[in-house]
């Protein structure tokens, strides 16, 4: 246990490091700056993936389902123009005037305003089952036959007062027939009757951001050209919905969000750092390392990974909090040197070859932390980890460079006054029993009651796409703009390489539905090309049939009829002069929903009587979807599934299934790092111990404050992990080196410093809580709870107990002074 120990070989790396710097200081300094060159050039090209679809892997059969069908769809996006209809002869002008601006737009595949519903009325007997056709014309021949016998008028028995008949009456025929055609609605108006709908129809995804941009402004420049015209008001209101305005206005506001806080973070850490150490040189000592780190780690994450994802995209204001501890510590540490008498090399020789080696321990037990989340199957936790991970390194790397040679330099230009010998004590802090009493009471009660809530489901997992998604304008007229147009919602588009093929699918997914108990399935209908074009087959003998109802009809006796009368049985007619159609002589917009780019097979589209919100809802719709995708392979069929709840589903699946393996492995990995570094069982037990006591509290903090998990926030608690791990180990280190006694000095010096980096992780977290969307704010808010916890378990429990329980263990190699 002597000072005069054999410095290991990262230690005496680490001091010649330091004879170096403050040797050649300005060498240190321009080779950094200099780098900044090519990692700002790669970094400024990193961008944002904002698209939920971006957080599964690329091979997952939900996603390269999607793709797939993607790939072949006629309608993969499009923008829903919203007219005010108060004066719905305007609307209706307007909506075509658009139609035909955008004819004309490359782009535009297509637009939907008046729907030709008049061909499916002409053919509503085409639609309607041979049975119940026959059943109409029995129904005609005997009513004509009792008319004839009456000589009173002639009723064709279609007024709906004959609902005593067994056999519904021939107007509940055509209604059923006209039900079953796609729609008899010439325009698209939402219930309440305040807006005119059209649709304009892209051929790309939505989910490609360059191409929802310009499909955006082909809109909005047509809707500008249609207004500059003169013929309507100006007050006529228009709005942009639908998947490619939703995206656009997601993606804003997340890259919107992340653009605020990564600043805002950065700089209140900065600001925070010179008021605690009221010294200004203090901004460029710790700040331009950290700068340099941060760009170095989005260059990495540029070349590694491509682009950042909506979880990886705070790393920012988080690397800006966890990688400033690094210089902080060594602040703190170089000004006790320097306090202590040692000349300005011999201090930064040994503040890296004591506080430098620990802080290589701390900062490869933070990069395993994140290593752990590189593991998971979840691209959003992945990408996250391997950032991260990279990030604690590479800012480590630039602190124990950057930090000592700057330091050297504002030395030399302004030293550090060093106070006189009797002056150099250390004042101390001193708990009173009665409060330290407490403090060993409380925490752990606390944790443990907090392990209760947990174990009783008091902490909820959020899977509200809407919740996290944010409160915005676009988001709500979204949501009501599709609930007012439907009464069912399309979850789900099935390829098929075939028509024949088709029918199997309807009939296996309507088989699942029987078998499942009803508040299991959601699948209200499933329809494709022959809901919309009956097969040719049936559309002959149903024309034959309705030759049948026309000889019938043709019995009637015109002049017999009152006006009303004879105006009935002309629309009867007319009704009974069908001829079979085939797809090609269908309004394009009512077929293009199940065509394939150059007729590579047919599509289904399944829906469901609601939509999704809630984590339950979602995940058991996945699991529908994967029972249907097994069951159509069982059957030999190959088709495509496309659901974008299917992959939200999965996604929760997936951090559900990941969540164990993250917290043992994290741990585990905790713990074997600390076993290397405390080279002691029982050290590393205990000091994983106070970070665990932390990390369990924050289950009742939740409880308490309302914040709920979600698969954006529950990155944090790896993060929290190791920002508290750094917290505990710099006061075991230091409790190893001068012992219980020393414990009081330890809250002033080691105590102090964690309370300095704890708030740089707040501010750095806090700045997240500005943003817009809901899923970083609840980040911010998590952040938040689980760094303050864990600060009072390490820095303010830990030592205390070390104080009352505590013995020292020092094993040879362990360093007096970190």
């Amino acid at each position: 246990m002597s000072s005069e120990r054999t410095p290991s070989s990262l230690e005496r790396a680490l001091a010649r490091l330091g004879r170096v710097t403050h040797r050649h200081p300005w060498a240190i300094v321009l080779v950094l700056l200099a780098s900044m060159v090519p990692a700002g050039w790669l970094a400024s090209g990193l961008s944002i993936r904002s698209s939920f679809l971006d957080l599964l892997p690329a091979d997952r059969p939900a996603v390269r389902q999607l793709h797939d069908v993607l790939d072949r769809a006629q309608v993969t996006s499009n923008v829903l123009v919203a007219i005010d209809n108060e004066d719905p002869e305007a609307a209706r002008r307007f909506a075509q005037a658009m139609a035909a601006r955008l004819a004309s737009e490359p782009l535009v595949r297509a637009v939907d305003a008046r729907f030709d519903v008049e061909f499916f009325e002409q053919r509503q007997l085409l639609f309607v089952e041979e049975t119940e056709l026959r059943s109409l014309i029995d129904r005609a021949e005997a009513a004509i036959d009792d008319e004839v016998m009456r000589e009173s008028g002639f009723d064709l028995g279609l007024d709906e007062d004959e609902a005593e008949e067994d056999v519904a009456s021939p107007t509940e025929l055509l209604e059923e027939a006209a039900r079953r055609a796609p729609s008899l609605q010439s325009w698209a108006v939402t219930r309440d009757g305040r807006w005119l709908c059209m649709w304009v129809v892209f051929s790309g995804a939505s989910g490609d951001l360059d191409f929802a941009r310009e499909a955006h402004a082909v809109v909005a420049r047509a809707q500008d050209d249609v207004r500059r015209d003169g013929a309507f008001g100006g007050d006529l209101e228009v709005r942009l919905v639908g998947g490619i305005e939703q995206r656009l206005d997601d993606h804003e506001r997340i890259v919107g969000d992340l653009a605020l806080a990564g600043p805002i973070g950065f700089l209140a850490v900065v600001l925070l750092i010179v008021g605690s150490l009221r010294s200004p040189r203090a901004l460029a000592l710790l700040a331009v390392p950290l700068f340099v780190g941060l760009v170095w780690t989005f260059a990495f994450a540029r070349v590694a990974v491509g682009s950042l994802n909506i979880i990886s995209g705070f790393l920012f204001s988080i690397l800006s909090g966890l990688g400033i501890e690094y210089g902080i510590h060594l602040h703190h540490r170089f000004v006790e040197m320097r306090r202590e008498g040692l000349t300005l090399e011999q201090a930064t020789e040994r503040l890296l070859g004591t506080t430098g080696r620990a802080l290589v321990a701390i900062g490869i037990t933070n990069a395993s932390v994140f290593l752990v989340s590189a593991l998971a199957d979840f691209s959003g936790f992945n990408e996250f980890g391997r950032i991260a991970a990279a990030g604690m390194i590479l800012t480590l790397i630039a602190t124990l460079l950057g930090f000592p040679a700057l330091n050297v330099i504002s030395e030399r230009w302004r030293p550090t006054p060093i106070p006189p010998e009797d002056q150099r004590e250390v004042r101390a802090i001193v708990v009173p029993p009665a409060v330290r009493r407490g403090i060993l009471a409380v925490v752990p009660a606390f944790a443990i009651a907090s392990l209760v809530v947990i174990a009783t489901g008091g902490v909820r997992f959020e899977g509200n796409w809407r919740v996290l998604q944010g409160d915005s304008e676009t988001t709500r007229f979204d949501e009501y703009v599709r609930e007012q147009l439907e009464g069912t919602f399309t979850n789900a588009v099935i390829w098929v390489r075939d028509r024949r093929e088709a029918a199997v699918v309807v009939d296996a997914v309507r088989d699942l539905g029987a078998a499942r108990p009803a508040d299991r399935w959601d699948v209200a209908e499933i329809r494709g090309l022959d809901d919309v074009v009956p097969p040719a087959e049936a559309q002959r003998a149903r024309a034959a049939l309705a030759g049948e109802l026309r000889g019938q009809l043709e019995r009637v006796r015109p002049e017999r009829l009152d006006e009303r009368g004879r105006e009935r049985l002309a629309e009867a007619l007319r009704l009974t002069h069908v001829e079979p159609f085939t797809v090609d002589d269908v309004p394009e917009s009512f077929v293009r929903a199940f065509r394939t780019i150059g007729d590579d097979g047919t599509l289904l589209v399944v829906r469901t009587a609601r939509t999704y919100r809630e984590t339950d809802e979602i995940v058991g719709w996945a699991e529908q979807v994967r029972a249907i995708s097994d069951e159509l392979a069982r059957r030999g069929l190959t088709v495509s599934i496309l659901s974008e709840n299917w992959i939200a589903g999965e996604i929760f699946t997936t951090i559900f299934a990941d969540g164990p393996f993250l917290l043992i492995g994290t741990l585990l990995v905790v713990f074997v790092v600390l076993l290397f570094d405390l080279r002691g069982f029982r050290a590393a037990a205990v000091v994983l111990g106070s970070v665990m006591i932390g990390l369990a509290g924050l289950g009742g903090a939740m409880a308490i404050s309302g914040v709920d998990l979600n698969f954006m926030n529950a990155g944090i608690l790896p993060i929290c992990v190791g920002i508290s791990l750094d917290n505990a180990l710099h006061i075991y280190h230091r409790y190893r080196a001068e012992g219980r006694d020393a414990i009081p000095v330890v809250l002033r010096r080691t105590s102090s410093a964690n309370l300095l980096s704890s708030m740089t992780n707040l501010v750095g977290f806090g700045a997240l809580a500005l943003a817009r969307h809901e899923g970083l704010r609840s980040v911010a808010f998590l952040a938040v709870l689980g760094v303050a916890l864990t600060y009072v378990s390490t820095s303010v429990f830990f030592p205390l107990a070390l104080q009352v329980f505590g013995r020292i263990d020092r094993p040879s190699g362990e360093p007096l002074v970190d």
